[in-house]
Formats: structure tokens, C-alpha cells, sequence
């Protein structure tokens, strides 16, 4: 059992002398772009009846990109959705609003999308879009998610006021 820890060791050893030093720190470093996803993400679940009919994420993409999505421009968000529900009654019955605000545009992400890929807390069951809304200046940005008649969620960011 020694013997073959040391091998172990010297294994590594030897395979860290062969990379630069920034590739031996990139592995134990945190992926900044996800844990600032993290930070910016808020999650819920729209429960009738004791079931849960949808499970609803949603990450401030202006806040984890900022120059891919400026805020002059509006206010993005990767919403992510889980739902049994059939596509058509889906579409016939939801809503989605920012402050009381329509989105300017939905667009679809599919898994072999970039943005996809860096997200957290995406699955294959899922559906998943960046949803534009206009500009604003609100520090408190609330998205109100509904499916008729089931039910709705609110999720909550605060933006700062300056960004690191």
C-alpha cells in the first residue's frame, strides 16, 4: 500500500514538472464564470396540489457577462424550466414579466450552446432560453413566472452597485 502511494506521488511529481505552473494552479482554482453564475441565480418551483408542475431557474446574464450583455442595451437572463407539462399548454398559459415589464425577446439555448454549457444547474430535462427585457435602472429586478393555473413564482436579484 505504501509503495504504491509513493509511486502515486512521484507520478505527480513528475506530471507537474512536465506542465507550467499556471496549468498545475488552473485545477484547483474555482471557475470564476460559473461561480459568479452561482451568485446571480435564483431558483423556485411552482407546486399545485402537493406537485410540483414546473421548476423555474433564472441567472442575471448582464451581471456574469457584462460585456456580452451590456446593460444599456436591457436586461438578460438565462431562464432555465422543468416542466411534465404538454409544450402547447405550456405556451397557452404562461407569463413572464421583469418589474411588470414584457420581454423584448425570447431565444431558445441548446445544449451545445456555449452559454449552455457554463451555467449551473442545467439538466436534459430542461428548456432553456435568454430572455431579454428593456433597459432599467432598478437596483431590485423581479421576474414574475406564472403558468396558468397553477400557479407563479417570483425570483428577486439585487444588482450592485458597482460591479467587480
Amino acid at each position: 500500500m505504501k509503495t504504491r502511494l509513493i509511486a502515486l506521488l512521484l507520478l505527480l511529481l513528475a506530471l507537474g514538472g512536465c506542465s507550467s505552473k499556471n496549468e498545475i494552479a488552473e485545477m484547483f482554482t474555482p471557475d470564476r464564470i460559473y461561480e459568479k453564475a452561482l451568485v446571480y441565480t435564483r431558483e423556485d418551483q411552482i407546486v399545485w396540489e402537493l406537485e410540483t408542475m414546473a421548476a423555474i431557474s433564472a441567472t442575471l446574464l448582464n451581471e456574469v457577462f457584462p460585456e456580452r450583455y451590456p446593460d444599456e442595451k436591457g436586461v438578460y437572463f438565462f431562464v432555465g424550466i422543468v416542466t411534465q407539462l404538454d409544450v402547447e399548454e405550456f405556451k397557452k398559459n404562461y407569463h413572464i414579466t421583469m418589474n411588470g415589464q414584457k420581454p423584448v425577446s425570447i431565444e431558445k439555448v441548446e445544449p451545445r450552446d456555449d452559454l449552455y454549457k457554463l451555467m449551473p444547474n442545467v439538466n436534459r430535462w430542461g428548456k432553456y432560453f435568454v430572455v431579454q427585457f428593456p433597459p432599467t435602472t432598478a437596483k431590485k429586478l423581479v421576474i414574475d413566472f406564472g403558468i396558468y393555473p397553477y400557479g407563479k413564482v417570483e425570483l428577486a436579484f439585487q444588482r450592485p452597485s458597482k460591479r467587480r
